[in-house]
């Protein structure tokens, strides 16, 4: 290879590690917290606090309840036991023992509501802890083959590193310079020519430009600044 195509070269060794590195990233960061049964913990941990609430809630209407049919059951013996004569007593009492029934009425529909609630939460929490399960489990199966890949592409980073110093130690001090001042501002510093045409902004070299291109001489875009390698 010639210096330009060195430079180039490179490049892509250097693209391809920090691809590497990026995929070598994501898949420790899945090894080590599988995505999909930390999801489902976290859903299954907040059906089991919204169970929780909903017991102790029952447990609180189930006490007012208790307490209002205990009231009723006493008003309603005060109203049939005979010992009150007064009709505005027996009217109020009247009057009472039907609000109550009516109070307790709602009461004991809103507990059966928050039961019905309830057991949907169980449901939710039992069809969560399957899906943990089994996803948990599929995470475990999962991790020897991603271990693999991971050590894979550690051993094929390792190679690019190594390739892409030795290719740096082959471009001369100045395509060195140039390289290092146009990626200090852009990931991508070289760029093909293709045509006569920089593949990076599209601008036409000149014809000066393509004459240097061609003797492997060191050419920078007029337009973009990258350092240009005939294709």
């Amino acid at each position: 290879m010639n210096v330009p195509e060195i430079a180039l070269h490179h490049q892509r060794l250097v693209a391809r590690a920090a691809q590497l590195r990026a995929q070598i990233d994501r898949q420790r960061a899945e090894l080590s917290s599988a995505p999909e049964a930390e999801g489902l913990r976290g859903a299954l941990e907040a059906a089991t606090a919204a169970r929780q609430g909903l017991e102790v809630r029952l447990r609180e209407r189930d006490r007012e309840v208790e307490s209002r049919r205990a009231r009723l059951k006493a008003r309603e013996r005060d109203l049939m036991s005979g010992r009150i004569k007064n009709p505005t007593e027996l009217m109020k009492l009247d009057e009472e023992v039907r609000h109550l029934r009516t109070t307790l009425s709602s009461e004991e529909d809103a507990e059966l509501e928050l039961m019905e609630e309830q057991e949907r939460i169980e449901r939710e929490a039992a069809r969560l802890g399957q899906a943990l399960e089994t996803a948990t489990a599929r995470a475990a199966q999962a991790a020897p083959p991603l271990r693999e890949r991971i050590g894979r592409e550690e051993a094929e980073l390792a190679a690019a590193e190594v390739e892409a110093a030795s290719t740096w130690e082959q471009l001369p001090p100045d395509w060195q310079l140039a390289y290092r001042r146009v990626a200090a501002r852009t990931a991508d510093p070289v760029a093909e020519v293709v045509g006569n045409t920089c593949q990076a902004c599209r601008v036409v070299v000149t014809s000066n430009g393509m004459q240097v291109l061609r003797r492997a001489g060191l050419v920078r875009c007029d337009n973009c600044g990258r350092i240009l390698v005939v294709a």
